[in-house]
């Protein structure tokens, strides 16, 4: 008899969603088989089995699973099945996570006022909302479904968008962040930028040169690149930078990374980009496209937004944001009046960690890196690729 266990699946969860059983409780699967899938907050896991037999469930649709727990057993199939787990309800009722039984058994509310409900996975929020302690959540719904109202509608997150919801969630509530911002003068990078465009023959941007600066500056701000652990206490600095990217092209907020930044060319990182990008058309990341980043770029690139504030991520210490090139009226050296090309750059951090004067500094350092990154780029320019 074989194991499936849950792995660790990235740094920033304790816990996933065991979202569906990809093969029923007592069916034979093949070996490599997708039997399970797993929702991080970061993108939905395939599990599979490692040897093959007869599936046994040993946890419900809807649960919440940790790393290392079991969650199925595969039998041979030559050896007489065990009784499977009795569900919390009976086979055409809905599936009860582990929390809202509990809150039932603490309110003292039935399963038939539960079971009444309608919905296939209870969680402690329905049951929460069934005693009259908070406002009822919505039915689960195709997209743009009619409620029961004329005047209402009601639709579900998608999968992508409930594994956002978790992260920020845990954000807001183990994170004490603060933001600080600069407005910054990008003119002469982008116009610089155009000319790597047409030399690397992939697009350089305002992605692709924050992305570069950030690296740079990381041997000399290490702090906004550590983690720290959940004692409060202890750091761990990390060795090189690894910048995770927002990309969101409608299907789906992604976060890819790309890795060691600080020594990558401006060749390098945007060919990176360039395959996350054309990955997030599909929603076909790995886990090892979307695991690993200590910092974040959030990229609010709409010619409208003026001020963007990110959360930091769990696991990080610092979250950059980028908003639109925009022209700003100044007065010049000589006292005359001249347009330039700004954008606002700001910074949250994890005030356990960053204070107001560190975080300054780094911004002051990430518009100098702007500048010398692209100014050794010149120097030494990347060769022409071939298309």
């Amino acid at each position: 008899m074989a194991e499936i266990t849950v792995p660790k699946l990235n740094n920033n969860d304790d816990s996933y969603l065991l979202l569906a059983w990809l093969a029923p409780d007592g069916r034979a699967v093949a070996a490599g088989a997708p039997v399970a899938e797993v929702e991080t907050s970061k993108a939905v896991e395939e599990l599979t089995a490692a040897t093959g037999g007869v599936l046994r469930h040993r946890a419900a649709t809807g649960a919440e699973v940790t790393p290392g727990q079991v969650i199925a057993l595969v039998d041979d199939p030559a050896v007489p099945a065990e009784a499977p787990v009795a569900r919390p309800t009976d086979a055409a009722g809905p599936t009860i996570t582990a929390p809202a039984r509990a809150r039932m058994a603490e309110l003292g509310i039935a399963d038939e006022r539960v079971v009444a409900l309608g919905r296939p996975i209870i969680r402690r929020a329905d049951i929460d909302a069934l005693a009259g302690l908070v406002a009822a959540p919505a039915a689960a719904s195709p997209p743009g479904a009619m409620a029961s109202a004329a005047d209402e509608r009601s639709i579900s997150l998608s999968r992508n968008q409930r594994a956002v919801a978790r992260t920020v969630a845990r954000s807001s509530a183990t994170i004490p962040a603060a933001y600080t911002a600069m407005t910054i003068d990008v003119g002469a990078a982008l116009d610089q930028a155009a000319r790597l465009t047409r030399t690397v023959r992939r697009p350089v941007g305002l992605a692709e040169l924050f992305v570069a600066a950030i690296g740079s500056v990381h041997a000399g701000q290490p702090m906004c690149f550590a983690r720290l652990d959940d004692d409060g206490i202890t750091l761990h600095p990390s060795g090189a930078a690894h910048v995770g990217v927002t990309v969101d092209l409608g299907e789906g907020l992604y976060i890819p990374v790309v890795r060691d930044a600080g020594t990558a060319t401006i060749a390098e990182i945007a060919r990176a980009l360039t395959r996350h990008r054309v990955t997030a058309a599909g929603g076909t990341f790995r886990p090892s496209d979307l695991d690993g980043a200590n910092i974040t770029l959030t990229l609010h690139l709409d010619a409208h937004v003026s001020l963007a504030i990110p959360i930091v991520y769990p696991g990080q210490t610092c979250a950059v944001a980028v908003t639109a090139p925009r022209p700003e009226l100044y007065l010049d050296d000589s006292g005359q009046p001249a347009t330039r090309t700004v954008t606002q750059v700001g910074l949250a951090y994890d005030h356990r960690v960053i204070n107001g004067r560190e975080a300054a500094q780094f911004l002051a350092a990430l518009h100098r890196a702007l500048n010398e990154t692209l100014a050794q780029t010149l120097k030494h320019p990347p060769q022409e690729e071939s298309r």
